[in-house]
C-alpha cells in the first residue's frame, strides 16, 4: 500500500534518492552512461531543500510513500514555465521507483497533482519527456496529446523533448 501525500522537508533524503536512482534506470541509453554514473545525491538533496523551501504559491510536490515509510516516487507540477498560449499548468517531474511501477503509482500522482492544479485556477497542462522514454507511452495512455518537439543537450548528447498535453484536466481525475 501507497500513501500519496505533499512532500515536506523530511523527505528531501528520498526525493534526492528517487530523483537519481530513476535517472539512471529511466535513462540508460538515452543520456551517456559517463553522465548517468556521474549523478550524486548531494546536488539533488540542495535542489530539493530549495524547492520545498521556497514553497512558491501553486507549486506543488507530492511524495508516495511505501508501507515502510521510504519515498517509492514523486511528482512536481505547477504554472507552465514558458507561457504557452494554451497550456497553463506544468507537470515539471515525475518519477518512480522501477520496482514500483506497473502499480497505478503514476496515474494517482498525477491525478493529485491535477485536482490541485485545478483547485488553483488552472485548467490545463503539459509535460515534456525525453523522446525516447518509456513514459511517453504512460503520458499516451493518460490522453495526453503530442503538442510540440524541442532540442534538449544532456552530457553533451543531442536529444529531443516532446510535449504532451491535456487540454481539459479534469479528464485526469
Amino acid at each position: 500500500m501507497v500513501t500519496i501525500r505533499p512532500a515536506t522537508l523530511q523527505d528531501v533524503e528520498g526525493l534526492a534518492r528517487v530523483h537519481v536512482d530513476t535517472w539512471r534506470t529511466t535513462y540508460r541509453g538515452l543520456i551517456p552512461a559517463d553522465y548517468l554514473a556521474g549523478l550524486t545525491y548531494e546536488p539533488r538533496l540542495r535542489m530539493w531543500t530549495q524547492i520545498l523551501n521556497r514553497a512558491a504559491e501553486h507549486n506543488f510536490v507530492f511524495v508516495a510513500v511505501g508501507e515502510a515509510g521510504q519515498v517509492v516516487g514523486f511528482i512536481s507540477g505547477g504554472p507552465e514555465r514558458s507561457n504557452h498560449a494554451v497550456y497553463k499548468g506544468e507537470l515539471y517531474a515525475i518519477y518512480i521507483l522501477a520496482d514500483q511501477q506497473g502499480q497505478g503509482i503514476g496515474r494517482e500522482l498525477v491525478r493529485v497533482l491535477s485536482r490541485s492544479l485545478i483547485q488553483a485556477g488552472f485548467s490545463s497542462m503539459l509535460v515534456w519527456v525525453l523522446d525516447g522514454n518509456p513514459a511517453q507511452h504512460f503520458y499516451l495512455r493518460l490522453g495526453g496529446q503530442y503538442i510540440a518537439s524541442k532540442p534538449e543537450q544532456i552530457g553533451g548528447a543531442e536529444l529531443t523533448e516532446l510535449a504532451y498535453g491535456w487540454p481539459d484536466l479534469h479528464t485526469l481525475l
